[in-house]
């Protein structure tokens, strides 16, 4: 493991120091094209997750180079990305900028300093907690809470442990820190797990209602609401949703994402193609012969042409890891 910088402002600035590198850092691909279709495909797991108004004031945390926030900023009254890397900021800030609602700042640690107490509508943070050590992450949903209006809500995303995909995604991540010098620090952003048990503490701790959780792939989704009155002061529970737990409010958006499910979570076509994916990746399969096997399906699931497009990009910018064609 090589050597990283020791915090997350100096990690992800170092990570951005050109719009080539930030975008290498955000989906791998060095692409503009593979970075409009991914954020495509996200920008309406969030829209469907939010039911996103024209009026609505929304924020994104870890906005990175606007890579969602593009897609979404026209179509609401306000988006403030937020990064804690300036270079990251600077960068969806440019992105954005012909939309006059919209702009990005940069944090100076896990406080939403730039936004006011109950002044958001709805926010989201999409592949950015499974870089963080649980602490930040659990700073942030408090922050979460405090800027959320009552009645407002947050979609997130971790990588989930549980799930037979996720817990080899995270074996990874344990040999790779196994064959690394045990005196060297470990790279603070590495990618990080949780189960859904723990997002449901974490997110109850925060004082917020948990009103969708999709858990059937390598990904836990989740949508969090805050409620117009304080919860009760007891103990989180890392039980599922309990509809008649739930407050007015809360049970008639769980109804309603209950309803937009499909619209949201990873679906099992994804999950495989994802798997597929780690396959060359980690595994050492041959880039060409997934991208063939996917072009011969007979009924390709509406995510192969995503995912050929994103896996062509990452062939193309690492032509070392791969020789021209399969061996």
């Amino acid at each position: 493991m090589s050597t990283s910088p020791d915090t997350y402002k100096a990690a992800w600035n170092a990570r951005s120091s050109s719009l080539a590198a930030a975008m290498l850092a955000v989906d791998g691909s060095a692409s503009e094209e593979v970075l409009a279709l991914t954020g495509a495909y996200t920008a309406r797991q969030v829209h469907a997750a939010l039911d996103l108004l024209p009026a609505d004031r929304v924020f994104e945390i870890g906005c990175g180079v606007g890579r969602i926030g593009a897609q979404l900023a026209g179509h609401v009254a306000e988006w403030h990305g937020l990064d804690i890397a300036e270079n990251m900021a600077a960068l969806a800030h440019a992105r954005v900028a012909a939309h006059p609602g919209a702009r990005a700042s940069a944090l100076a640690g896990p406080r939403l300093s730039p936004l006011a107490d109950a002044s958001m509508d709805k926010g989201y943070c999409v592949a950015v907690f499974i870089h963080m050590d649980k602490e930040d992450m659990n700073l942030y949903l408090r922050e979460v809470a405090r800027v959320l209006r009552p009645g407002g809500l947050f979609y997130f995303d971790h990588w989930n442990l549980a799930h037979p995909v996720g817990w080899q995604r995270f074996t990874y991540e344990v040999d790779e820190i196994g064959r690394s010098d045990p005196a060297q620090r470990k790279d603070v952003a590495r990618n990080q797990f949780c189960t859904p048990e723990e997002v449901r503490l974490y997110v109850r701790a925060a004082g917020l209602e948990l009103v969708f959780e999709h858990t059937d792939s390598p990904w836990i989704q989740a949508v969090a609401r805050k409620p117009e009155h304080p919860l009760p002061c007891a103990a989180p529970s890392p039980a599922p949703i309990e509809p008649a737990a739930l407050s007015a409010g809360a049970a008639a958006e769980a109804a309603r994402l209950a309803a937009a499910r499909a619209e949201i979570g990873f679906t099992p076509a994804w999950t495989r193609c994802f798997a597929q994916s780690c396959e060359v990746l980690i595994g050492g399969r041959h880039p060409a012969l997934l991208l063939d096997e996917w072009r011969r399906e007979a009924e390709p699931a509406p995510e192969i042409p995503l995912f050929i497009a994103w896996l062509e990009a990452v062939w193309r910018h690492n032509p070392h890891l791969w020789p021209p064609a399969a061996a």
